[in-house]
């Protein structure tokens, strides 16, 4: 019996390939997979052989998926066919296979096409944890794709007030005001550190922000936060940036100014054992699945696009050179 996955067969080429399935190990689930995401950023930098990417081919992309367990191994006491279950780092595949600590079961009350966002919301979570927010600081989000609009969720969630959001797309500062942001700019925006030390220090008596999550993972965006960002503020580098083409002046901006620039990969997250500020990738997705299920976080209004996985090159041709690239596009493996 065959499955399918995408594979990233050399640079800018992305294939739809059929391989034979196995039965799992041991110590392994086997998931019939109903949906997966694809991480534009992520995986564009991979697919075009970008700066600080592993540039090895042929690759399997893509590390947030959905489905129900077909089998498991003798050693599996946590689950059992039927379940319903995220996965990840297991691959844009039909089918896949993953260690039973690689899989976490999804509530009754959470759709698959709301579950395969867990993976993608952990990153602004491990992020905003780390920068310990309090309820009541000023928080930016800066990037509006899947890792700020849901870092605007989890920010209100935490308390953050006010809550500023900037990004480029007007449909996406439209969804960053439904998200719970109460104000909402263009990076372009004429006097924008003015503007944001006028509402902070008018909101809660502080001039700037005091935690900033970026995740556009551009200079750019990196510069602008530290100009307004408060004395002692925290900085999260949440976004990729993998071309550092911009100095920046230490001594006037992180110096001067007590900054604490964090950086928030999930390389950095603790394999075993959450502690404060950093928890297991683990455990973050079984607190996404709960917030899923109460409406604290809804991934709803992020889902662009559910296409066949028959797609794969021209989905794939367009993430490549097309800027307004949709925002949370998924593949549906039954239509396969």
């Amino acid at each position: 019996m065959k499955g399918y996955r995408v594979t990233f067969i050399k640079p800018k080429v992305a294939e739809l390939r059929s391989f034979e399935l196995r039965k799992p190990k041991d110590n392994e689930v086997m998931v019939k997979v109903k949906y997966t995401l694809i991480s534009a950023g992520t995986e564009k930098a991979y697919l075009s052989g970008a700066n600080n990417t592993a540039q090895k081919f042929p690759t399997v992309p893509g590390y947030s998926s959905v489905g129900t367990v077909v089998e498991v191994g003798s050693a599996v006491t946590k689950f059992r066919p039927g379940d319903r279950v995220f996965v990840e780092y297991a691959g844009h595949a039909s089918y896949n296979w993953k260690k039973e600590s690689g899989v976490v079961k999804i509530p009754d009350d959470v759709s698959f096409i709301d579950a395969v966002f867990t993976r993608v919301a952990s990153f602004p979570l491990l992020a905003i944890r780390r920068s310990r927010l309090e309820i009541g600081e000023s928080c930016v989000v800066v990037g509006l794709g899947m890792l700020g609009l849901f870092g605007v969720q989890i920010a209100r969630a935490c308390g953050a007030t006010p809550l500023i959001a900037i990004g480029n797309r007007e449909i996406r500062q439209e969804k960053a005001a439904l998200f719970g942001a109460e104000y909402v700019f263009s990076p372009s925006e004429p006097n924008l550190v003015e503007k944001i030390y006028e509402i902070t220090e008018r909101t809660n008596s502080v001039k700037g922000a005091n935690v900033v999550l970026e995740t556009s993972g551009s200079m750019a965006g990196l510069q602008l936060a530290l100009r307004y960002s408060s004395k002692h503020a925290r900085i999260l580098i949440n976004g990729c940036n993998r071309v550092s083409d911009e100095p920046i002046d230490l001594y006037k901006y992180v110096h001067i100014k007590g900054l604490n620039i964090i950086g928030c990969h999930d390389k950095t997250r603790l394999a075993y054992n959450s502690v404060l500020g950093n928890f297991t990738a683990k455990r973050d997705y079984i607190t996404l699945l709960n917030l899923m299920r109460d409406g604290r976080i809804d991934p709803g209004d992020i889902l662009s696009e559910i296409i066949s996985p028959t797609q794969t090159s021209e989905i794939y041709n367009q993430l490549l050179t097309d800027r307004q690239f949709p925002l949370g596009v998924v593949f549906d493996w039954d239509q396969v």
